[in-house]
């Protein structure tokens, strides 16, 4: 069963009341399915949390994408192949988390099923065709759309930002970049990419640190 959300929107999945991933993700495969029927329930990675949850029927479809219509989120089939971000193995006990709520945990942690940022040589590619644009602005594009749909640690969140010119833009993408850094207790690490103090304090009011 693969999920994928609206671009720029990430979730929490629960399958049968169950969390599947830690920290939030754009999209993800839930592998090892025991049956055709589930009750499946997302929670949104905004300031509204929104939530909906509905049954599915396997038998019917095994790709869906989480869709606004107004004010109201549903699921629907989605008729467009899935390159999950995440693909783990059906998770059946609240336990496999260590902790005995069933609250979304702010940051990842590392685990057998956890992808931990960006593939390093998909990475460096990454880093030279940006490095490689003459103009901020076309480099903020090609940083913006790569780590849409691909996590990233906050080492290599720094790394992109060094490659900006401007102070503006490196914070810019580094507020951009943090609900889809996988270790987010890591920004601090974000400081070193700042020449002035006043950056500094509005990234950290900013992620409220």
């Amino acid at each position: 069963m693969s999920i994928v959300a609206p671009r720029g929107q990430a979730f929490w999945l629960y399958v049968d009341d169950v969390l599947q991933n830690r920290n939030p993700v754009h999209s993800i495969c839930i592998e090892n399915l025991r049956t055709n029927r589930y009750n499946v329930r997302v929670e949104l990675d905004n300031e509204l949390h929104n939530t909906v949850g509905q049954i599915i029927d396997l038998d019917e479809s095994n790709a869906f994408t989480i869709l606004q219509n107004k004010r109201c989120w549903g699921i629907v089939d989605y008729h467009v192949q899935i390159r999950p971000e995440l693909t783990i193995d059906l998770v059946t006990n609240q336990h496999h988390w260590g902790y005995n709520n069933q609250s979304p945990a702010p940051y990842m942690q590392p685990g057998q099923h956890m992808q931990m940022g960006m593939n390093p040589q998909d990475y460096e590619h990454v880093c030279q065709l940006i490095a490689n644009e003459k103009f901020d602005n076309s480099r903020m594009s090609i940083a913006e759309q790569v780590i849409t749909s691909n996590p990233m640690t906050a080492n290599q969140i720094l790394g992109i930002c060094k490659l900006f010119t401007y102070e503006d833009n490196k914070l810019e993408f580094a507020k951009f970049a943090y609900t889809r850094c996988v270790d987010q207790n890591n920004y601090y690490l974000l400081n070193e990419a700042f020449t002035f103090d006043s950056s500094k304090q509005e990234l950290r009011e900013y992620i409220k640190l």
